[in-house]
């Protein structure tokens, strides 16, 4: 487990605060000023998972119940989408309420420090944006 000193969790914060200003390829987006798609994180979820089926990459979309909640480990993304291209998308959702906890953020640097591609989404069409990129 990684424990983070005040010293780091403001050099996390910043980073963040930088990325999501230019954000990079494999970039974090916070969309804090995006009005969420209505309804539930749910709903977001299954278009993503449908959108994903219809162009056959193979994908990972947890399903928010307490099974999953026990079984994955705090702070993992509720989405791991596979692109053509050896790129793979961690993908955090949000409803119109949510918020990133702690550990969120935690996971989402440890995966940026990798080099990988991690982002918040709160709506489908910021979702269809970043397949554009790809």
């Amino acid at each position: 487990m990684t424990t983070y000193t005040k010293a780091d969790r403001v050099f996390l914060e910043d980073l963040i605060d930088k990325q999501a200003l230019n954000p990079p390829a494999n970039s974090f987006s916070r969309e804090a000023n995006d009005e969420a798609d209505p309804g539930p994180e749910s709903s977001l979820s299954k278009r993503i998972r449908q959108y994903c089926k219809d162009n056959g990459w193979p994908s990972i979309i947890f399903p928010q119940t307490q099974d999953v909640r026990n079984f994955l480990p705090k702070g993992f993304p509720d989405a791991v989408i596979a692109l053509p291209k050896g790129i793979t998308l961690w993908i955090e959702l949000k409803s119109k309420k949510g918020y990133l906890k702690e550990k969120q953020k935690e996971t989402a640097i440890q995966l940026l420090g990798l080099k990988h591609v991690w982002v918040c989404l709160k709506t489908f069409k910021s979702f269809l944006q970043l397949i554009d990129k790809f």
